[in-house]
This record gives C-alpha cells, structure tokens and sequence, in this order.
C-alpha cells in the first residue's frame, strides 16, 4: 500500500512497500531501470536516484510495476490483467515480488511492439484489454516508439452465387480496450493505435437472354476487398455458377495492416456482367459497396460495405485520458477520448 504522507516512517514501512535491499540500506533504492520504451525509471516518481537519500524522499510513495507488453514478437488478444496475474512484468527495483491484490500501487502497461485482434465480426472485439483491476490502482498504457496496436480488418463480401446479390463485407474490429477508469493512454511519438477497418461488399451477378436465344449466359460479380488491421482484411471470393458464355468475376485482394484492398473485376459475356467487388477500407480511403450485375433477365445489386471498428473503447461507466506525443497516432474513434464507443469484449 501506498506509504504514508507524514509523521514517522519507518526503515521496516519501505521495506513492506518495496521489498528489502539487503545490506545495501536506503542508499540500494536509488535505483534506474530502462524497461521496454520506459527509462530511467526510479523506484518511484520522486526518489532520489543519486546523492542524498532520506527516510521522507519516501512520502506517499508506492510500488511500481510494469507488465510486459514489449519483449517478444506479435501478440494477439490480450489482456492486461491476465498477463499481471501470470507473472509478465518487472517489478521496479526487483527487490520483491509482484502482489496478488493491486490496491495503491502504480501499474505500468508497457506496449513496444505489435499487438493484433483477432477476425470476428463483432466490432467491440478488442487486441488489447486492460482488463479490471483492484480499487486505487493507478493504471498508465504507455504506447512506446515501436509499439503499435490494431484491429482486425474485415473480409470482403464473396462475390454472387449464380444471378444472386454480392455479400456484404465484413466489420472491422477494434483496437485497445479500456476497462479500468481512470486509465491513462500515452502514446508516444512513432506510437500507434488503429482501429480495423471494414471490408468491401461483393458484386451481384446478372443474367442475361440476348434476343431471347435458347442459349442463356450469367457472370458473376467481384469479391470484396479486405479491410486494413491486423489479422489483415481477408479479401472475398470471386462469384461462381457461371454458365453460357458468361464469367465468374475474381477475387477480392487481401489489405495490408494500413490500406484496403480493391475489390475483384465482375466476370462479362453476350449481354450478362456481374458488378465489381468494392474496396475495403484503410487509413487512404474508405470502403465501397459491391456494384450491381447486369442483364436483360436478372440483375442482382451488389453487397454492402461492414462497419469499422474504433481505435480505444471504453466499457460503460468507465473514462479514461489520453496523450499523444509528437508523431504518434490514434486512428479511429476514441480520439479525443470523448469519442471512443461503449462495449468492450
């Protein structure tokens, strides 16, 4: 627990806090650890790191600790509570373990690498959750340099089935999650947070009967392109069921974490042509309904467009603060922070 602000403390008081020095005395607590994108970070804010020390350089100080969130490759669906619990962090100073109950300490959420979310349609799916804490914690996301968080990118809607509609695209999903109120959000200059963005809807297929022939043709229409995040947006699947001399349309392209892909050509053929896949959205430019097919029997429309989800979420009755440095980004809804939608999962 947090020490106390006044009267006497007590060299056994520092001890419970943060843990014992051995022999090395007060003089072993001016400490200076570089963790992640974090540095120079002392014991706690306000203790001396050199020269003199005293008993009351320790006024309402309190334990800290960062949860690792920095070492390592990509991660995917995390939650920042569960990894606290699992032992991933660094208590400053190490001169103790992690406790059990958070109450009165600091806790830093160290991000220096990328975190993704996973493909689901549910657009409040997040790739980061803090997670819920234990009363008075004090929470801080520091979004370090090279620490980038995002969501899914949607897939493309396929392409149409024979003479059918095109399908619509897939929702993206979202970014960081904000469970715990009172959370502070650093994002750091190089620091980025992107919500998934939503994919393309595919073409619709037409159906053609020139001069009302006994030989019929239909195509089929473009699959959707993916929608930016990462997992990256899935682009859809070309329409099938083709016959005469109709076509089926292509495949929607794929995204990349930051930009959509285009939709697919819709195939074409004596008089039927089925509607070009649209265009999943990104950081550049925002996604595109599939187009309709053509012909003189039957045309089809093509599919809607999905919904894109935000950067940070917050559950309800929950607020949080957020600051953003020099180059680092926050794209999507939840900047400024009044903007971020409820429902987190």
């Amino acid at each position: 627990m947090t020490l106390q602000s006044s009267g006497q403390i007590s060299y056994s008081d520092i001890i419970n806090e943060f843990g014992s020095s051995g022999n090395g005395g007060l003089g072993a607590y001016r400490v200076s650890e570089n963790i992640g994108s974090l540095s120079n970070m002392p014991l706690d804010s306000g203790v001396p790191q050199s020269g003199a020390i005293a008993f009351n350089d320790f006024y309402s100080k309190k334990l800290n600790v960062v949860v690792d969130f920095h070492s390592g490759g990509t991660e995917y669906r995390q939650n920042a509570k569960n990894k606290y619990t699992a032992n991933g962090v660094r208590v400053i100073g190490g001169f103790r373990t992690r406790p059990t109950n958070t109450s009165n300490i600091k806790v830093f959420v160290n991000v220096n690498k990328s975190i993704g979310s996973v493909t689901n349609n549910a657009t409040s799916r997040c790739a980061l959750r803090t997670g819920t804490w234990d009363s008075n914690t004090t929470l801080q996301v520091d979004v370090g340099g090279s620490g980038k968080i995002y969501g899914a990118g949607g897939t493309g809607g396929h392409g149409s089935n024979g003479s059918g509609r095109g399908g619509d695209g897939g929702n993206g999903n979202s970014a960081l999650g904000i469970e715990y109120n009172g959370t502070v959000v650093n994002v750091a200059s190089g620091g980025y947070i992107q919500c998934g963005f939503e994919g393309g809807g595919g073409g619709g297929g037409g159906y053609s009967n020139p001069d009302k022939n006994p030989q019929d043709h239909l195509s089929t229409g473009g699959g959707g392109g993916g929608g930016a995040g990462l997992p990256i947006g899935q682009g859809g699947v070309k329409g099938d069921g083709t016959f005469g001399a109709g076509s089926d349309g292509s495949a929607g392209d794929d995204s990349t974490r930051t930009i959509g892909g285009d939709g697919g050509d819709g195939g074409s053929g004596r008089g039927s042509s089925g509607g070009n896949g649209g265009r999943g959205a990104g950081t550049t430019f925002g996604a595109q309904g599939g187009g309709g097919g053509g012909g003189n029997v039957s045309n089809s429309p093509g599919g809607n467009s999905g919904s894109r989800g935000a950067a940070i979420r917050e559950t309800s009755g929950v607020g949080f603060t957020l600051n953003i440095s020099g180059s680092g980004q926050v794209v999507g809804d939840g900047n400024p922070a009044n903007t971020a939608p409820g429902g987190v999962s």
